[in-house]
């Protein structure tokens, strides 16, 4: 048996019967995680395993104890500060696409043998293989989170999944980012077979010996997407039409991943080759990765939240003390724009439109069920930017006195009281701005109102030496 290649961080190992066994080992990673060194080796893989004379076909593996997980988090949330073009960032985006398209078309059959759970760009791996088989155990999960990661699957995800499963199927997993089990899983499609831990590789292995076509079945002629396609069928475009106003209504437009999943979904879905569903798919992919909602959300809710738990944020007395900080001045901005004759209705509509659980009348107590009378020409998003910006300022000023830092204010406002996580926070949606810009804003607001959004002398200062609230990550 000839010696183990290493394609760092997978090695290739030829079995006498002619099956490639081709192992995923991320060195000083506790889990497999998708790292640029992956992405390319992937490609060179399936490249040698398609000029490999001795190989009939491959089984892909892990060699740690669960599958793989998604992208690096940490990689992922310095994108948006590199400051790329937008043609920069779509062929950063493209070498996962592009390994993963050489291995589905490398004209050899590659079966996957799922150990443990496999997340994000893990499962969309699976996706790109002929054949998958998961161990059965209720344990293991399988899903694709990207959304709630402000992103969405740039793997082909996207577009592979629709054309196991259908548009209907695909959108829901995805749009949700729900977690999945084996057995949900194979009655979905989205994988092949379940066997046991015991024999799983023999499995895989036994699936590529029989194996008779190495083709993927949307690369078959005549290939149709279960369940149809196109906007022109009624069915898909009702379809269309109640996910998008769903999707609209759930997330106020605030967060663009899941409208720009839904135009992979079916735009990538009307167009004739899976190569170009895929630019279709990186294009609205690597457009979500330099805007701030993804680095916001990845940073407070999975990097940061990492750092310090949920229950200990709750039990944390300057966090409680800052929320009711924060609450006091987001009730006091609405009380004041109702005094200035602003409708209570539209206070709490913008409030909701920017994103808040609740208006700040309403909050209060106060009834602000009433209508917009006499036809005002009010500026929403102003109302929205008073109410926003109130209770970042009052946040900024707990930073200055040093009652909390950054991450923990973000970390309190996002998971206390509910500032919008999209903002990544109360000092997150500051340092989006920049401190100067910020300033500026509250200076606008105020000269043109009584909103009395005055930042303190150390805020100014601080901004001159420095416009960021967080280092760059870049």
């Amino acid at each position: 048996m000839p010696e183990p290649i290493s394609f760092e961080p997978l090695n290739y190992q030829l079995s006498a019967n002619g099956i490639a066994f081709i192992t995923i080992d991320v060195k000083d990673r506790p889990v497999n995680v998708l790292t640029p060194e992956l992405h390319e080796a992937i490609g060179t893989v399936a490249d040698y395993l398609s000029n490999d004379e001795d190989a009939i076909g491959a089984v892909i593996h892990s060699g740690k104890s669960s599958f793989m997980a998604g992208g690096d988090l940490k990689r992922i949330v310095r994108y948006y500060d590199m400051e790329r073009t937008p043609a920069e960032a779509y062929e950063q985006s493209r070498t996962y696409t592009e390994s993963l398209r050489k291995l589905e078309t490398c004209g050899k059959p590659v079966a996957v043998a799922i150990n443990g759970t496999a997340l994000g760009g893990g499962l969309e791996l699976a996706l790109a293989c002929h054949h998958r088989v998961v161990i059965d155990n209720p344990r293991i999960l399988l899903g694709l989170p990207e959304v709630t990661l402000g992103l969405l699957p740039a793997g082909g995800g996207t577009q592979r999944l629709p054309r196991l499963i259908g548009l209907k199927a695909a959108a829901d997993l995805i749009l949700s980012g729900r977690y999945i089990h084996p057995d949900e899983a194979l009655d979905l499609g989205v994988v092949d077979q379940l066997t046991s831990k015991e024999n799983l590789l023999e499995t895989a292995e036994q699936w590529v010996l029989g194996a008779e076509n190495s083709e993927q079945p949307w690369d078959r002629k005549g290939f149709k997407i279960p369940g149809g396609s196109g906007l022109n069928n009624m069915n898909i475009g009702r379809l269309f039409q109640l996910l998008t106003a769903s999707v609209s209504a759930e997330h106020r437009r605030n967060y663009p991943a899941p409208i720009a999943a839904l135009r992979c979904l079916f735009n990538g879905t009307t167009v004739s080759s899976m190569d170009a569903a895929l630019k279709i798919e990186s294009r609205e992919f690597s457009a979500l990765t330099r805007d701030p909602v993804a680095r916001n959300l990845i940073r407070t809710l999975f990097i940061n939240r990492g750092k310090t738990s949920r229950e200990q944020i709750m039990a944390d007395k300057a966090a409680e003390q800052l929320k009711q900080i924060c609450e006091a001045a987001y009730i006091q901005q609405g009380r004041q724009m109702a005094a200035e004759g602003i409708a209570p209705a539209l206070i709490e509509n913008a409030a909701y439109a920017g994103g808040m659980p609740q208006g700040p009348l309403a909050l209060a107590g106060e009834n602000p069920d009433c209508d917009v009378s006499g036809g005002q020409a009010i500026d929403v998003e102003m109302v929205k930017n008073r109410l926003l910006c109130a209770q970042a300022l009052a946040a900024a000023e707990c930073w200055e006195s040093g009652l909390l830092d950054p991450v923990k204010s973000d970390l309190a406002s996002t998971l206390g009281w509910g500032f919008p996580s999209y903002t990544g926070g109360v000092m997150s949606y500051i340092d989006t701005m920049g401190l100067k810009a910020f300033i500026a804003l509250c200076d606008e607001l105020s000269s043109k109102s009584n909103a009395g959004l005055i930042p303190s002398d150390w805020l100014r200062k601080r901004a001159q030496e420095d416009d960021r609230v967080y280092p760059s990550t870049a």
